[in-house]
């Protein structure tokens, strides 16, 4: 299905970079409605726009918003997203297809650093989630605890391609808490564009100089209700390329008591999944411990992941909730999940901010561990270094 409609601008309602959303009078069913529009040009009431009324049609998650295609007008040819060298193509063969500045290409003045063999991540952390909504929380307790620091957000394309899309990018990159944001894949409108998650990661770490590296989906991840096709699996590839690339990978797990689907009660069926059957390269996971009888139940469902011996899951108390409301306040903006404010459903965000927490207390040994050993984290048997290094850190005084 794809359904295409025109529509009359009325106005325009929010403005933000690479994102208008404009007011439409929609003739063929007299409604006033409202679109999406990526493209850099200038709307003004009286225009005629062509959009993709597709997901609204399905009533499915976009927010409620058409998406703009083009201007239905008469109108000269012109660049909508000017670039300076790019060759490379996003969104290849659609009518939307745009050519973008990566990082890599032989034009790009990085172009010499990805021609280097020995290029790792240097043990640099990698906090990997699935959700988009968790990346606030998170960015902003990094903050809280490293103010000087470099956070650099790497999104792939498995949910949406557009950047400009997440209003938390947004308003995180006003507030000074993200230095950088790079869009792998067909993903784009990062600061830097990368051709793969690979080189992404790599540009984080080298161009943009990141001490932690955030990757999680963008907004609109996709689910069948199946263990083979959901957004999430996408993080398999992302634990692979961290590990091999000698990162120290970090996986937040979906977890919710508030979600009224038994798949995504507790750990989620799509964290259970990607780390049984999918990653091939282990991953340390923060699992938190509530404090009450949802504790049992993590257990349980964590008992299958400690059985297969590939992963490495650590464990801690979850910060109370008036540290959520804390960092909340310091964001600016609300904590939401799924629908749910952190109120709701407090644990999503608490483990989260645990996985930072726990970070914070590991930056010193990460870095002597990777200064005694810079090919410890990106060996083959990773297992082994990752439990190594865990054994090191409790053994602290």
């Amino acid at each position: 299905m794809l359904r295409l409609a025109l529509g009359t601008v009325v106005r325009v309602i929010e403005e933000r970079p690479g994102f208008q959303l404009i007011g439409l009078w929609m003739a063929e069913t007299g409604l006033h409605e409202e679109a999406m529009s990526f493209a850099q040009e200038e709307y003004v009431p009286g225009d005629k726009v062509i959009v993709n009324t597709t997901a609204i049609h399905l009533k499915l998650g976009t927010g409620g918003y058409h998406v703009v295609v083009g201007k239905a007008d008469r109108m000269n040819e012109r660049d909508l997203s000017p670039s300076q060298w790019g060759h490379i193509m996003k969104m290849r063969y659609s009518p939307w297809q745009l050519a973008v500045d990566t990082v890599e290409e032989q034009a790009s003045p990085h172009h010499d650093l990805f021609l280097r063999e020995d290029l790792s991540l240097e043990g640099t952390p990698v906090l990997i989630a699935e959700l988009h909504s968790l990346l606030p929380a998170s960015v902003v307790a990094w903050k809280h605890k490293n103010p000087e620091s470099k956070i650099v957000y790497v999104m792939p394309d498995g949910a949406s391609l557009p950047m400009a899309l997440s209003r938390h990018v947004h308003h995180l990159k006003r507030q000074g808490f993200l230095a950088a944001t790079i869009t792998t894949g067909h993903a784009w409108g990062g600061d830097h564009e990368a051709v793969t998650i690979h080189s992404g990661l790599l540009a984080a770490r080298h161009v943009e100089k990141a001490d932690l590296i955030i990757c999680t989906l963008g907004p609109g991840v996709a689910g069948t209700g199946t263990s083979y096709a959901f957004s999430g699996i996408q993080l398999a590839e992302v634990i692979h390329a961290v590990s091999i690339l000698g990162g120290f990978p970090l996986m937040i797990p979906r977890i919710s008591f508030a979600d009224s689907r038994q798949r995504h009660y507790g750990i989620s069926h799509h964290t259970q999944t990607i780390l049984q059957r999918y990653a091939l390269r282990p991953v340390v996971l923060t699992m938190p411990i509530i404090g009450d009888h949802r504790d049992c139940l993590l257990e349980q469902q964590a008992a299958t992941l400690k059985k297969l011996d590939k992963h490495l899951l650590v464990w801690g108390k979850v910060p109370g909730e008036h540290r959520l409301s804390s960092l909340e306040q310091a964001y600016g903006l609300s904590f939401t999940t799924m629908g749910r404010t952190w109120v709701e459903d407090p644990v999503p965000f608490q483990t989260a901010v645990l996985a930072i927490e726990l970070l914070c207390s590991w930056r010193e040994g990460l870095a002597k561990a990777f200064s005694d050993d810079p090919h410890c984290f990106g060996a083959p048997d990773t297992l082994a270094a990752l439990d190594l290094f865990s054994t090191r850190i409790e053994a602290q005084p």
